[in-house]
């Protein structure tokens, strides 16, 4: 039962309030949709191209007739369980030179553009298959796109020999035509109303803190904690000015 009476409080104090209320709204409405505009005007489609490479230390060991009495040859198979078991330590470990600066650079430098202009490179590995990574790059102009992803695995293999000594980066799937990203959802709006919301709230309740006016009978038990004796009806006609005509 408290409950619902503290409820109908603030519920009065929000309508005593509205005006504080109301001004508010509107402030945070108007900045909302300003915002919006500007996401709106200043939106630049981007571009995202996806190609798939795996690590494989042994691509470069040619191939040899399979003989049940040669244990080299078992160990340069690209199947051989030593072999799965380095390819997938090498990609768990190294996977993110794929996406660091020095490719970036060796990108850049190749296509003669400046880093900037390479775009976002981001690199995952695959959980079911350790050794494959999956490569994407987003980029705002479409050909740049798809012209970045085919050259990530060469320079990424660059940087593997460089700091391992292994070439063992080869193409599984090729890089795909650059799509169009979806542009998000703005719920900037919606954010900005939350925002007032809350924030008229706070100005309701502090100005109904610093307020010390008598305006209730319950502000009187509140403060001086004097029982409501009794109650004069308003005379709404007299306070009209109608009996001062008479």
């Amino acid at each position: 039962m408290e409950q619902n009476i503290n409820l109908r409080e603030y519920l009065d104090i929000l309508k005593r309030r509205r005006i504080i209320v109301v001004i508010i709204m509107v402030i945070f409405l108007l900045l909302g949709v300003y915002k919006t505009y500007v996401n709106y005007v200043s939106y630049v489609p981007t571009y995202k191209s996806n190609i798939t490479v795996r690590i494989n230390t042994s691509k470069n060991v040619g191939k040899k007739k399979k003989s049940e009495n040669d244990e080299d040859n078992n160990q340069s198979s690209p199947y051989s369980t030593y072999n799965v078991a380095m390819n997938q330590s090498i990609a768990s470990s190294y996977k993110s030179l794929a996406s660091s600066p020095n490719v970036t650079n060796i990108i850049a430098s190749s296509l003669k553009v400046s880093s900037a202009e390479v775009g976002s490179i981001s690199v995952s590995q695959r959980e079911d298959m350790a050794e494959f990574i999956d490569i994407s790059v987003i980029n705002r102009n479409k050909e740049m796109a798809k012209k970045v992803a085919k050259m990530v695995p060469e320079a990424f293999n660059q940087e593997l020999i460089r700091l391992v000594g292994f070439d063992c980066v080869e193409v599984v799937y090729e890089a795909s035509d650059s799509s169009l990203i979806g542009r998000s959802r703005d719920v900037t709006l919606l954010k900005s109303a939350g925002i007032g919301v809350v924030v008229s709230i706070f100005f309701v309740l502090l100005a109904e803190c610093l307020d010390t006016k008598i305006v209730t009978p319950d502000d009187v038990n509140k403060y001086w904690n004097y029982q409501l004796i009794g109650t004069v009806p308003l005379d709404k006609e007299f306070s009209k000015g109608k009996h001062s005509k008479k």
